[in-house]
């Protein structure tokens, strides 16, 4: 775990959709979760409503932590959100700094039905909430670990 950038994101169901980021960057395109890197001090949710907030201009709640997910240069702690209010897509995060040059940022609501044939990232932890929403619906299961790819 020493030298792992420590990351906290956000699962926020929302009328059948979660919310996500499309993204492009270096020819791959993609969706991820919200979310981001942990700033010294901050705690998991603090990290989950701030980087949510900066990105989607959502406030949401940090529920419970679903999914924890680590590879080699980071660990990721996925919370179920609740979105309390905002205006989704008015974010005023780094993503959409004109000279950031890190790709193409745009808020997407993904339809949960449509998750198998997305490339959600990371695939893991796609599949894991996706299963896991078909059967428990929106009582997702609590702190399952992915270490590379494997569920501990």
């Amino acid at each position: 775990m020493e030298g792992k950038r420590k990351r906290a994101r956000a699962i926020i169901i929302h009328e059948g959709k979660i919310v996500s980021m499309y993204r492009e960057n270096q020819g791959r395109v993609y969706y991820t979760f919200p979310g981001g890197g942990m700033e010294e001090g901050e705690s998991e949710e603090e990290c989950v409503k701030r980087e949510v907030f900066e990105e989607f201009g959502l406030t949401v709640e940090p529920i419970k932590k679903v999914y924890t997910y680590e590879n080699k240069i980071s660990i990721e702690h996925f919370y179920i959100a609740k979105w309390l209010s905002g205006k989704f897509g008015s974010g005023q995060g780094e993503e959409f700094q004109e000279n950031r040059n890190k790709g193409i940022y745009i808020p997407k609501m993904i339809e949960i039905a449509d998750i198998p044939n997305l490339p959600l990232m990371p695939p893991e932890v796609a599949s894991a909430f996706y299963n896991d929403y078909i059967k428990n619906g929106e009582n997702l299961r609590s702190d399952v670990k992915f270490i590379y790819g494997e569920i501990k």
